[in-house]
């Protein structure tokens, strides 16, 4: 198999790590890459897929993901890294929970199954879960040679969760697996437990540990519930942590089945990274949206929400793809989801995301929501703060003491160094471009190509997201024509 990778054609040229991962674990049955954020873990596994499709070890990959990244396996990663001539063997599909009752929807799942070539279903971890999800994926594993890969592995860190107990039972039927995390303890060594598991069920038996309790009792020492019991007289209903311990063989064990990137030991990583975060809208959103597309106009409760211009229904559409729309003159709203979706996305990078970033809104409700959910790991710069206190917070964002810096590109795009931060998300974006440019920047400057940053694009499956995103790209490929600068990779 190693003379095919010597000839294998890359798509995208492979990163030194990349390349080394391959040439080290193209052939293993189960990998863990517990690479950090931003570190490009996901091209390697669309090279194995392809490699050992070439090989004829597989002819199937199930990607499980978060809600929303499924879809960018879809649109970005795979086009982008599957070599032509294997994509031309190739069929992607994913499931979508919003539509697996159509027969559009099933046909195109159906699809998978008498392909000739390499068969490809990108799955979310909610949707694994229904039970569509379940037989279809049980369907998959069982009439294809599998390869089946976690992304954002950690999503099954609880042991006993019936998620984590039905994904390390579908395990067992693929011939490869793998997961992608680059927070593999994202609150404590515990959390490896099922990651590992799902990779090779037997992995801790092995070691002499038999079962999450025993994992739990050897790398941690505990004061318990007895304990508390028999020296102060009452049961507190839970054990408490005292300290670690074995952590240099939790490490040891661990090299056997993964290894671990960080941006700061790759030197050649590109300064500016790019990838989306997609979502879902829900009914009651594209709903709204198709209806002011359509007619110009809305009734919301007793107000009427008007769109005759084009600039007007290109802001209505996008904040309708934000989860809301302005009712009246002192921008009381209606929100659409009593669970944002946008949002959600959000919370879900944050969980992932160590060290400080940016979160860069166009609207001040979106702000309001932002500021809402992240609570005190977060500082906020825009227009509903004075300048005194947009000063501090920025000091104080500067000195460290807050996670993320939250802000309107408007306001804080230019003139700010923000360069603590590795990550920059793009909550939702400004029309103009140069409100994009200036606001990378704030968090990227000349010299610094060993500190790579991460800039992520949420994006909903409405066209509104996916039209900003090309007018931006249109317009900065007109720069690039007239002023000859590099587009390189750009959202």
């Amino acid at each position: 198999m190693l003379d095919i990778l010597n000839n294998y054609e890359h798509q995208v040229k492979p990163f030194q790590h990349q390349r080394k991962h391959l040439e080290n674990n193209l052939t293993r049955k189960s990998w863990g890459l517990l690479w950090e954020q931003g570190t490009a873990k996901t091209k390697p596994i669309i090279d194995t897929a392809a490699i050992l499709y070439q090989a004829g070890e597989i002819d199937g990959m199930i990607v499980v993901a978060p809600p929303g990244v499924e879809r960018n396996w879809n649109t970005d990663e795979i086009p982008k890294h599957i070599p032509p001539d294997i994509a031309l063997d190739t069929i992607v599909q994913v499931f979508r929970t919003a539509k697996k009752g159509t027969q559009a929807h099933k046909r195109a799942m159906q699809s998978l199954f008498p392909h000739d070539g390499l068969s490809i279903l990108l799955i979310s971890y909610n949707a694994f879960m229904t039970k569509e999800g379940k037989e279809l994926c049980w369907k998959f594993l069982k009439s294809r040679k599998t390869l089946m890969v976690l992304d954002e592995a950690h999503n099954i860190k609880t042991p006993n969760a019936k998620r984590t107990k039905s994904l390390i039972a579908a395990g067992r039927y693929a011939k490869y697996k793998r997961i992608l995390t680059g927070t593999p303890i994202s609150v404590g060594p515990f959390d490896l437990y099922s990651q590992i598991r799902f990779l090779d069920e037997f992995f801790w038996k092995n070691k002499g540990i038999h079962g999450s309790v025993e994992f739990r009792n050897f790398f941690g020492r505990w004061f318990t519930r007895a304990d508390c019991q028999r020296l102060h007289g009452y049961d507190p209903g839970y054990d408490k942590l005292i300290e670690y311990q074995n952590l240099d063989k939790l490490s040891e064990w661990l090299s056997e089945i993964s290894d671990r990137v960080v941006k700061d030991e790759v030197l050649d990583l590109p300064p500016k990274l790019y990838q989306k975060r997609y979502f879902e809208a829900s009914r009651e959103m594209r709903s709204a949206y198709e209806t002011i597309k359509e007619e110009m106009m809305i009734e919301i409760g007793d107000s009427m929400i008007t769109a005759e211009l084009p600039i007007v229904m290109l802001l209505r559409l996008q904040q309708i793809s934000c989860n809301y729309v302005p009712t009246g003159e002192d921008e009381p709203v209606h929100m659409f989801s009593e669970k944002n979706p946008r949002l959600a996305v959000l919370d879900q990078i944050d969980s992932e995301t160590h060290g400080q970033g940016i979160i860069w809104a166009r609207f001040r409700h979106d702000i309001d929501q932002i500021m809402k959910m992240l609570g005190d790991k977060a500082c906020r710069y825009d227009g509903a703060v004075d300048d005194d206190t947009a000063e501090r917070n920025k000091l104080a964002f500067q000195r460290g003491e807050y996670k993320w810096f939250v802000g309107n590109a408007q306001k804080g795009g230019s003139g700010l160094t923000l360069t603590q931060a590795k990550t920059v998300v793009y909550y939702s974006n400004s029309f103009k471009l140069i409100d994009r440019l200036q606001s990378e920047d704030r968090a990227h400057r000349g010299g610094m190509d060993e500190h790579p940053v991460n800039y992520i694009d949420i994006m909903s499956d409405l066209d509104i997201d996916n039209h900003i995103v090309t007018n931006l790209r249109n317009k900065k490929q007109v720069s690039v024509e007239i002023l000859g600068d590099d587009m390189k990779e750009w959202i």
